[in-house]
């Protein structure tokens, strides 16, 4: 319900678009920059497995870098 004067015209209702998609980015960094970023495929989740993945790749990263 909208407050308006009787004479005025309901105010339209625009068309709700989903957005185009979310991403899931994993980023880890430490005082001198970004070390690693490493995006989530879509429909993919966050398990123990996979994170134990990300933190080995995590370490070769970080033997590279510094």
């Amino acid at each position: 319900m909208v407050w308006k004067h009787a004479s005025s015209d309901t105010p339209k209702k625009f068309k709700v678009t989903p957005s185009v998609g979310k991403v899931m980015a994993i980023l880890f960094w430490d005082s001198k920059g970004v070390i690693m970023t490493d995006y989530l495929s879509k429909g993919s989740t966050v398990t123990g497995a996979y994170y134990a993945d990300e933190l080995r790749k995590l370490h070769e990263a970080l033997k590279s870098k510094r």
